[in-house]
């Protein structure tokens, strides 16, 4: 990873905590669902409640992100969704319209 106006010390960090998520976390085995007469449906990824490790890390990651000059955005919802894929620190669920959107 490399970005021209971004400090070493943020890369070095964040590398760091990428490294420890490749370690400890498995990449999620399906996020999304096919069907052949409609649209895919594109899953949306969060943490348990319950994985401590993991959540204090991603909010590091995106200080560390924002101190390197890029916006982060926090998005919470509340509520029951229908869940694709889930094991015991992650969570894969299929979006709802009334979800706000990271990227427009």
């Amino acid at each position: 990873m490399s970005l021209p106006s971004c400090p070493d010390w943020i890369l070095a960090e964040l590398r760091e905590q990428f490294d420890w998520f490749d370690a400890h976390l498995p990449v999620p085995d399906r996020i999304s669902r096919h069907f052949k007469r409609r649209n895919s449906i594109w899953g949306i990824c969060w943490f348990a409640p319950d994985a401590a490790e993991a959540i204090s890390r991603a909010r590091y990651c995106a200080w560390l992100i924002g101190e390197g000059g890029l916006p982060v955005r926090s998005i919470k919802t509340a509520g029951q969704r229908e869940v694709i894929w889930r094991d015991a620190h992650q969570i894969v669920s299929k979006p709802t319209d009334d979800l706000r959107r990271a990227f427009q």
